[in-house]
């Protein structure tokens, strides 16, 4: 596993390396994963930055949606899922005893491969979160976060007339961008995305990718994706997975123009 040299000093003879002070939102320390005895994430260390994108990368099973979900705890139900090691958010471990899983997942949203928009209305999708969590006071204010959260996912302006319409009539794109502004409603510091535009046409993928650009200025944002050149698009920083493994680890530009790995370089010249 290679290690990120700008962010690391090493501590006394014999000792571990230690992380570096960072603008940093999230540290993983020595992050492991595991389904029964099968480990799927070996020994991961990172730091995401705030008000970034980060993006894991790398071929099908090599870990990347795994350590995109242990950011939230979204594996949490799965049989014989465990963890070893430290995910901290701001200095404290989310997997700690005394973190509400619930309360957890209002601070990290999520949007998956494949958009899930639930079978009511625009207005009641966007409204679903605040209701639970008791985000607004009376109509007023959440018709507002309503509202906020569409404009937020730049699809206030094709839905305003139809609010109260079925979210399943939506086009797909537009379903996407209805599970962004979702999850964007209960006001998460991190978004996670495990490859949004997967399943979107071209148009639709741009709207997306443009989308994860302007939401960088007020959000953290994790992205999962396969495809390199949308990684090499959006992303501040690039994480490049193989096997449970993080291989390489920087800046996309240096990622994808100077890899230090020869597994990186083979990967991203499509021979990996």
């Amino acid at each position: 596993m290679m290690k990120e040299e700008d962010r690391m000093r090493e501590g006394p003879a014999g000792s571990q390396p230690v992380l570096a002070p960072t603008e940093s939102l999230i540290e993983l320390v020595e992050l492991s994963a595991y389904y029964g005895s099968l480990q799927v994430l070996k020994n991961i260390r990172l730091s995401i930055e705030k008000n970034k994108i980060t993006v894991f990368m790398g071929p099908s099973g090599c870990g990347k949606s795994t350590l995109v979900r242990t950011l939230n705890r979204m594996n949490d139900g799965v049989p014989g899922f465990r963890t070893t090691g430290k995910v901290m958010i701001e200095g404290q471990d989310i997997y700690a005893s005394d973190v509400d899983p619930v309360l957890l997942k209002t601070r990290v949203g999520m949007v998956f491969q494949k958009p899930n928009p639930f079978p009511i209305s625009i207005y009641d999708n966007v409204a679903f979160g605040p209701r639970i969590h008791k985000l607004a006071k009376n109509k007023y204010e959440l018709d507002s976060i309503v509202r906020e959260s569409l404009q937020k996912a730049a699809l206030w302006d094709e839905v305003k007339d139809r609010l109260s319409k079925s979210a399943t009539g939506l086009s797909g794109g537009q379903q996407q961008r209805l599970c962004i502004a979702r999850a964007l409603a209960v006001r998460p510091e991190v978004l996670l995305m495990d490859e949004p535009a997967s399943a979107l046409d071209p148009g639709s993928t741009s709207k997306v990718e443009e989308l994860m650009v302007e939401l960088k200025e007020n959000y953290t944002v994790v992205l999962v994706t396969h495809n390199m050149q949308q990684a090499a698009r959006v992303g501040t920083k690039v994480a490049f997975l193989y096997k449970g493994d993080l291989v390489e680890f920087g800046p996309a530009s240096d990622v994808f123009e100077n890899p230090k790995s020869p597994l990186t370089e083979k990967y991203i010249r499509g021979s990996l």
